[in-house]
């Protein structure tokens, strides 16, 4: 990706979305004067380290993200968590705020995996790279988790079944929830809850039974499956 299209992208993306949260700090963190902001892309397996200020990559690692049965959060989130851990973790770990499970961005015991889709939808890096980003960058930290133009052009498009958690069960729950069919919080698992509102919209518009969501189904409610 051209370094003019990549900061246009962050630009965008920082200045049209806000994430609200609280966090609880480790004051024992001492906090760097210089900001960055995180750009992480799912295609290229790289994160970048993005001045605040004038939005320049500065440093750019070869990460692994996650399989295609356990994605990596799409999204823009914040470090809310930062921790010293050992073992397979490499001994450094900045943690989201997804909703959904989980998710972080640390070192690793198996090298070998970076450059691939290899984790449980964290993010790798080799462990002296972590190390230096986790020097770098403080708590409220953007993270933006970028799969180019929609997550549907990325590995991660698949179908949907019960019991799967990721950005797009977090789509399809906002997407029911303006069409009137889903009424639980937003929160990228497909729950009790979201299978009522599948069933309920596909005998409502004449689909073919069935809890999965499908290209079909995407179709249907405005997310487009490219083929």
């Amino acid at each position: 990706m051209k370094k003019t299209t990549k900061f246009l992208i962050v630009f965008l993306i920082f200045n049209i979305l806000n994430t609200h949260l609280v966090i609880a700090k480790d004051s024992s963190m001492v906090k760097n004067t210089k900001e960055y902001l995180i750009f992480v892309d799912i295609n290229e397996l790289t994160l970048s380290l993005v001045n605040k200020e004038n939005y320049d990559f500065e440093k750019t690692y070869p990460i692994a993200i996650g399989k295609k049965e356990t994605p990596s959060p799409i999204g823009t989130w914040q470090i809310t968590s930062k921790a010293h851990l050992p073992g397979p973790f490499g001994g450094y770990w900045l943690g989201l705020n997804t909703p959904w499970d989980t998710f972080g961005i640390h070192g690793t015991n198996n090298p070998g995996s970076i450059g691939s889709m290899a984790s449980s939808g964290c993010i790798r890096m080799y462990n002296y790279h972590i190390e230096e980003v986790f020097s770098l960058v403080n708590y409220d930290t953007i993270v933006i988790v970028y799969p180019g133009p929609t997550w549907l052009f990325t590995s991660y498009n698949r179908t949907i079944h019960p019991n799967d958690k990721g950005t797009d069960v977090y789509f399809v729950q906002r997407m029911l929830k303006s069409l009137g069919y889903f009424n639980d919080s937003v929160n990228g698992i497909y729950d009790y809850s979201l299978e009522v509102a599948v069933l309920k919209y596909r005998e409502e518009h004449d689909l073919p039974y069935g809890k999965e969501i499908d290209k079909v189904f995407l179709d249907s409610i405005g997310l487009y499956k490219v083929d």
